[in-house]
């Protein structure tokens, strides 16, 4: 209704969302967008990064466009700065016109690790929505968190949304706040040995970020408070490693902080 209410009086040509949001993985309702977006004659851009066309095809629901970081999960290993569009014909046609205007393109060896990553999407993809779920089952259970942002919870507040749009899974990020804010995150990052520090995310091994400190520095205090991104939030790219091993490196840097 929000929404609705604000493209009335904003009138925009182009509306853009995310299916699952960086970096609490809050799930969108893009079918219910779609509609707002039809209604106000707006174009529906959605990016679908952190959910893979594996979880959930966006054009199907109604998008106009559907743009991914190819960095993360289609390529997979990290090794790639790359970005992808879909959408109807007339608006790739445009795209790629604007595209060879500018020089944005991708080059050969790139492209090449990228469709070397996407041969093996749909396993990585998977397995990684499993694991996130084992994390965030032994996270949601942990008594220095005070909370888990995983759509794949019964108890998390967009479930309901996630089984209905992502049946096949809620994917392989989620986050989890502690409770000893930006001083336990420091000493939870320096007790970890399997799990690396690292910004980007969708690689086929395990990171944790601190969006406080690195994708969202520049946020304005108000902007953060409003989003929820407190300074123990700690943001979780989870791989496709050996769920017990990853259980195993998160209690023990756990385990300072409730020692």
């Amino acid at each position: 209704d929000l929404l609705a209410a604000a493209a009335q009086v904003a009138k925009p040509a182009m509306i853009y969302t995310e299916v699952l949001t960086n970096p609490r993985v809050r799930v969108v309702d893009v079918p219910a967008v779609a509609q707002v977006a039809r209604a106000s004659g707006a174009r529906l851009v959605v990016d679908a990064t952190f959910a893979s066309p594996v979880l959930c095809r966006p054009l199907e629901w109604g998008a106009d466009a559907v743009v991914h970081s190819a960095t993360k999960y289609l390529s997979g290993h990290g090794d790639v700065v790359a970005g992808v569009a879909a959408g109807s014909a007339a608006l790739m046609d445009a795209a790629r016109d604007l595209c060879g205007r500018i020089g944005a393109s991708l080059d050969p060896f790139a492209a090449w690790l990228t469709l070397r990553g996407m041969a093996t999407l749909d396993l990585r993809v998977r397995r990684q929505a499993e694991n996130a779920l084992r994390l965030a089952r032994f996270l949601a259970e942990h008594p220095a968190v005070s909370r888990v942002d995983y759509p794949g919870l019964p108890g998390d507040p967009d479930h309901e949304v996630a089984r209905r749009l992502l049946p096949g899974g809620a994917g392989g990020m989620l986050a989890f706040e502690l409770a000893g804010g930006e001083a336990a995150v420091d000493t939870f990052v320096r007790g970890l040995r399997l799990i690396r520090f690292a910004p980007s995310l969708g690689d086929i091994k395990t990171t944790v970020s601190h969006p406080l400190k690195t994708s969202h520095r520049t946020v304005d205090p108000g902007t953060l408070a409003r989003l929820g991104i407190t300074p123990g939030l700690v943001r979780v790219s989870v791989g496709i490693e050996d769920p017990d091993d990853l259980i195993a490196d998160l209690a023990g840097a756990l385990e300072g902080l409730t020692a």
